[in-house]
């Protein structure tokens, strides 16, 4: 009961479980996993060593397991670090269209079950996601930062690096978060 539309590429050792529906365009790139009941839109891009859990959901122009903008500069020349990371999507995560979901460096990428992310949302390397979220569009959230479970992100949130979000916070939109946030019960 799997579809897979016109003009998709799968590449070696990817594994598809029953009932997922994979539209016309997308790439599926070497040793992913989509498990029973996803839903994936057209023109999606998976790049490589990509888990998607159960039912999860993904809108049309996204792509999961990019390397990540990990720079380091020397002497003044500026140099990538290798993301040889994964990504990980927990069971039932709605992702919108046209969001970009990199890869860690040597630790995964994790998103937390039944999170809904909006489009047009930028996760970078490292980052983990509790369960639970809510992500409004156009948030960009830093490598490494670390999101609680039940958080609720307003559209065009900013979150830096490398800091942690406790559970249950609410982020009003267009907000700059700077620092870590304690739990709020």
């Amino acid at each position: 009961n799997t579809y897979i539309g016109h003009n998709v590429t799968i590449a070696e050792n990817v594994s598809i479980g029953n009932n997922v529906f994979i539209g016309h365009g997308c790439h599926i790139g070497e040793n992913c996993i989509i498990d029973k009941g996803a839903r994936l839109s057209s023109n999606i891009t998976i790049i490589k060593n990509v888990k998607i859990s159960k039912n999860v959901e993904i809108n049309s122009g996204t792509v999961i397991g990019g390397s990540g903008f990990g720079l380091f500069t020397k002497n003044k020349k500026h140099s990538r670090i290798p993301h040889v990371g994964n990504v990980v999507i927990g069971k039932s995560v709605s992702i919108g269209s046209n969001c970009c979901i990199d890869r860690g460096t040597i630790n995964d990428t994790k998103i937390g079950n039944n999170t809904y992310i909006d489009n047009l949302v930028q996760i970078a390397h490292n980052v983990i996601i509790g369960k639970g979220c809510i992500i409004a569009g156009q948030t960009g959230i830093a490598g490494s930062a670390i999101v609680g479970n039940f958080v609720t992100i307003g559209g065009q949130v900013g979150i830096v690096g490398h800091i942690k979000i406790g559970n249950n916070v609410m982020i009003a939109a267009k907000s700059l978060v700077t620092k870590s946030m304690l739990s709020n019960q």
